[in-house]
This record gives structure tokens, sequence and C-alpha cells, in this order.
């Protein structure tokens, strides 16, 4: 077996890098395919859960080789046990944290799991609203440290789950969100390379549907994703419909604005054939009222997509409040009566303070800093 120095975390792999690792450590190709069979389909947390490898290969495994395990530091679970969030400790002893929600749709009454994952440590984006934009950026996650987050709660359930079907992924979580801590596009590699791991039926096996991405707008990532073969959803963190509003809202907006994000847009989904999802937090009495939503639809008139509105969550010491449901359902009717699919997200986790970033501000106040 060559000589590896530092263990090579198996998560960072897709498929066809895994084959190659198998190769490059003397073993045949074909092992490959039981080492991911474990990893993703039985979540295997350790080398001896995998019982039908090879002694030898089990031992080269363990000697050169690991699984990227986070280390959980502080677990919050809401009143309704629908909503949980961890904190995670990684190698370097930064955190990050991600969460996981249970809800039915209200139409279907279709069962979702849904893990919400971070991208960064922190986030450079600045965003006046946002608990992790406060935190200030700190690094990229690895593509490893990306998996690792979907792969803690699936581990954690998979008692509860059905059985593995031989050949196929098991359909327990619905969906994956880029949502939490950081600027996923600015992360564009690992990010890219963790969401070719997530749609490969040989990894988690997730399609279009249920991965999305969520991005403040920044331009030259949009468009060169755009290009790539991965299939996600993605969502624009607009919040404003002009720059000046939303200069002061998300401050990348200074350097790539309206006028160049919406081309961007339009652009992205011209060339996917995907809508786009508008994501909008409402914050009372400033972006919130009819002539802001009349804003909104000029701005979106003719770009395929569709609206998510969510009360913002509240912070402290901070000007922005979330506005009231009533003034959410006049912002979404208004939004409706001009023809623009508009959804009202109800806020999930808020009295375990779920939102992004918000538990990792709190141990930082406690401690003065990462540990």
């Amino acid at each position: 077996m060559p000589e590896i120095n530092n263990p090579v975390n198996l998560l960072e792999l897709t498929p066809v890098q895994l084959k190659e690792f198998v190769k490059l450590i003397g073993e045949p190709a074909s092992s490959a395919e039981r080492i991911l069979k474990y990893i993703y389909r039985e979540y295997a947390a350790g080398f001896t859960e995998m019982s039908d490898l090879d002694s030898s290969l089990q031992q080269k495994l363990a000697a050169g080789a690991d699984l990227g395990e986070l280390a959980p530091l502080e677990e919050l679970v809401s009143a309704d046990a629908q909503t949980r969030k961890v904190l995670f400790r990684l190698n370097d002893f930064n955190t990050i944290e991600s969460t996981i929600m249970f809800f039915k749709n209200p139409g279907s009454g279709r069962e979702r799991r849904t893990v919400c994952i971070s991208s960064q440590v922190g986030c450079a984006v600045g965003c006046r609203f946002c608990a992790t934009g406060q935190q200030g950026f700190v690094r990229n996650l690895s593509t490893g440290e990306i998996i690792g987050q979907i792969l803690f709660f699936l581990r954690r359930f998979r008692d509860q789950m059905p059985a593995p079907v031989k050949g196929k992924n098991r359909a327990w979580l619905t969906n994956v969100v880029f949502m939490g801590m950081g600027e996923p596009l600015a992360n564009y590699d690992n990010v890219r390379q963790a969401i070719a791991i997530i749609n490969s039926p040989k990894g988690m096996g997730m399609g279009f549907h249920q991965v999305t991405l969520s991005t403040s707008g920044l331009v030259p990532q949009i468009r060169r994703i755009g290009a790539e073969n991965l299939q996600f959803q993605l969502a624009v963190s607009l919040h404003a419909a002009d720059d000046v509003l939303r200069d002061r809202l998300v401050p990348v907006n200074r350097k790539y604005p309206l006028s160049e994000l919406m081309p961007a847009c339009r652009e992205y989904a011209a060339k996917t054939g995907r809508n786009i999802f508008i994501e909008y937090a409402l914050f009372e009495n400033i972006n919130d009222s009819v002539g802001e939503a009349e804003k909104l639809m000029h701005l979106l008139d003719g770009l395929p997509c569709s609206i998510n509105l969510i009360t913002g969550n509240p912070i402290a010491s901070s000007e922005f409040q979330p506005s009231s449901r009533e003034v959410a359902l006049i912002f979404q009717k208004k939004l409706i009566a001009g023809g623009i699919r508009t959804m009202l997200r109800v806020s999930r986790g808020t009295d375990i303070a779920a939102g992004c970033g918000q538990l990792r501000s709190r141990w930082l106040g406690q401690r003065g800093g990462d540990i």
C-alpha cells in the first residue's frame, strides 16, 4: 500500500474519485461500490460497520482514510420536536451549525424531512439582519464537511428508516438546502463537488426538486453554475426591489447591483429551463409595504420565478424586526394578484433561535470565540 501521510476523508470524493483511491491502495476498483453502499445507503459511521469488506481493505481504510464524522457540541430541539439544530465542532475547533426540519405538505400531506446545511464558517456578505453575517468570515468548508452535516442526521435517524433496498437509495431524506451559514457560491468548487455527490445515484441520489442552493447574488458564479451539469434549484435572496434598500439589507448589492443581478437570473433561467426561487424576508416598516410589493412585481416581470416570503428572524439589538403575519398576508395577496406564484413560509424553530447563525452567535458570545 502506498504511504498516505494524512487520512483521506472519503466524503470528499465523488464515486469516480473513490474508485481511483481504492485502486491507489492496491484493492480492486469494484470494492468502491460496496464502500459507497455503506456510506450513502446504510449510513455507516465507521469502517468496522462495513462487515462484508475484505479484512485487508478494512485495515487499509482504517490506516489511510476516515469518514469525516463531525463532533456535535450542542443540540436544540423545538417544543414541537419538529426542528432540531446542532452546533458542530470542526477539526480546527471552528464551529458551524445545521438544522433538520420535519413537516407535512399542506396540500398533499406528504411528509418532508429537510436538512439545512452550512457552506462556510461565518460569512463575508455581512447582511445586517443575519446573525451569521455579523460573525464575519473565517473559512470555507471542505466538501467532506458539507456532506458530513447531511450524514450526521441520516446516521442519527437511520433506526427509524425503512430497511435499505438493494440497488436503491433510501427515500427518507426528502430535501437538502444550502441555506445555513455562509454564501455557497463563494465556496464554489467545494459546493459544486458536494452537489455532484448529493446528485449521484451512487451517492445520495437526490434530484433537481430535492436540492436548493441559496445565494445572495454573486453574478459571475450564477452565470458559471448555470452551465454546470448539476441538479438543483436556485434561490436568490433578494429582500428588496431597488438598489438603495438592497444596499442596506444585502451589502453585496453594491458590487453586483440589480442591473447586473436580474439579467444574470434571466440568463440562468433561459439556459437551464428552470424557474428561480426569489427569497424575500419581511421586516417591519422596512420592506413590507404594498409599495415595495409593487416594485418587486415590476422588477420580476417576465422572469420565470416564484417567491418565498418569510417573516425575518428577530436579532437582539437589531433594527430589523419581523413583520406581522397580517402584513405578510397583505404583501402576499398583492403579489398573487399580480400573477406571481407566492408562498408565505412558516418560520420554523423560532423557540430555539433556529435562524441562520443564531446558535453559533450565542456560543461565541458565551465563550468569547470558538474553542
